[in-house]
C-alpha cells in the first residue's frame, strides 16, 4: 500500500509539473528520482515500477495514465521472481541422457524451493508444415530422402530449398523458444532445456547441410544466453547403442562437433557413462556454484 501511495504521489506531481515547467526539466527530475530511489532502497523490483511511472514525464498527454496504471498493477514480488528467473541448457549428442537429466534437474530445483519446469526444444512447428507442403509439391527420389545416405548429403548441397532449411529452422526456433521462455519468465518459473540452438547446428552440420560461419554465428551467438549450459558427453559406442535410430557414424561426428562447440563456448562437459545419480549430482553441484549461489 505504501508503494502504491508513493507511485500515486509521484505520478500526480509530475503530471501537474508538466503544465508549469519545461518538459525537459521534468524528465531530468524524474530520472533523478528513479536513481535516488534505487540508491536509497536497492530494491530492483520497485525501482522498475518507479521507472515505469517516471515515463509520465515524457509520455503523450493522451496516454499519460498508462505508465501509472501499469506501475500500480505490477506486483513487486512478481517482479522479484522475474528478476531471479533463469534457464539452464543441457546439450550434447543423442543418447547422452539430456532428457532424463533435464527432467531430474527440474525436479531437483523444485526441492531447492525453485519453481522450475522441463522443456524439450527439438520442435520445429513452422518448418514441419513447410516440409509437408514441399513434399506435396516436389517429388524427391527415395534414396535422397533418407536422412543418413550419401545421396541425401549430395541433395542438400545441390538444391536451394534444403540449403535454406537451417536458416528457416533458426527463425522457427527463435519464435518458439522465445515464446516458451518469455511465458515462463513472466511467471518467474525457471526452465530446464533439453536441447538448444547448439544441438540444431550440430545436427545440420553432421547431416551435410552447408553451414557457413555466418550460420554458425547465428546458432551459437545470436541466441538467448542461458544462465548455464552443460554439454553431456558419451562415447559413440554407447550413444549408438542407446539410440539405434541413428547410425554409428552420426554419433561419432556429433560427439566431435559437440566437443569443439563446448570448447568454443566454454561450457562444462560431463561424462554420462557413469551411474545416473553420480552424473546428476555433478549437474546439481554446477547449478549450486554457478547459478543458485549468485542469487543469494
Amino acid at each position: 500500500m505504501k508503494m502504491k501511495l508513493f507511485l500515486t504521489a509521484f505520478f500526480l506531481s509530475f503530471l501537474i509539473s508538466r503544465f508549469f515547467i519545461d518538459e525537459f526539466y521534468v524528465a531530468v527530475a524524474a530520472l533523478s528520482i528513479v536513481l535516488l530511489f534505487f540508491l536509497i532502497t536497492w530494491d530492483k523490483a520497485n525501482t522498475v515500477r518507479v521507472a515505469i511511472c517516471a515515463t509520465t514525464a515524457i509520455a503523450p498527454l493522451y496516454a499519460v495514465f498508462l505508465p501509472y496504471v501499469l506501475s500500480i498493477l505490477l506486483n513487486d514480488e512478481g517482479l522479484r521472481r522475474m528478476w531471479r528467473w533463469r534457464f539452464i541448457v543441457l546439450t550434447g549428442c543423442d543418447g547422452s541422457g539430456k532428457s532424463s537429466h533435464a527432467r531430474e534437474t527440474a525436479r531437483w530445483l523444485k526441492e531447492q524451493g525453485v519453481d522450475a519446469t522441463y522443456f524439450h526444444f527439438f520442435r520445429n512447428p513452422i518448418l514441419k508444415r513447410l516440409s509437408l507442403l514441399k513434399r506435396s509439391l516436389v517429388r524427391v527420389p527415395e534414396e535422397e530422402a533418407d536422412t543418413y545416405t550419401p545421396e541425401f548429403r549430395e541433395h542438400v548441397r545441390k538444391h536451394l530449398l534444403p540449403r535454406l532449411r537451417p536458416f528457416m529452422c533458426y527463425i522457427d526456433n527463435w519464435a518458439y523458444i522465445s515464446y516458451v521462455l518469455l511465458k515462463n519468465m513472466l511467471r518467474g518459473r525457471w526452465v530446464v532445456v533439453d536441447r538448444y540452438f547448439y544441438d540444431f547446428y550440430v545436427r545440420f552440420k553432421c547431416l551435410g547441410y552447408p553451414m557457413p560461419g555466418f550460420l554458425k554465428w547465428l546458432f551459437t551467438r545470436v541466441v538467448l544466453r542461458p544462465a548455464l549450459a552443460i554439454t553431456l558427453d558419451v562415447r559413440p559406442e554407447i550413444s549408438s547403442a542407446r539410440r539405434r535410430d541413428n547410425p554409428y557414424w552420426y554419433h561419432r561426428r556429433a560427439r566431435e562437433e559437440h566437443a569443439r562447440l563446448s570448447e568454443e563456448l566454454r561450457t562444462p562437459r560431463i561424462n554420462t557413462e557413469r551411474p545416473f545419480d553420480v552424473v546428476q549430482e555433478e549437474i546439481n553441484e554446477l547449478i549450486r556454484k554457478r547459478v543458485l549461489h549468485r542469487l543469494k
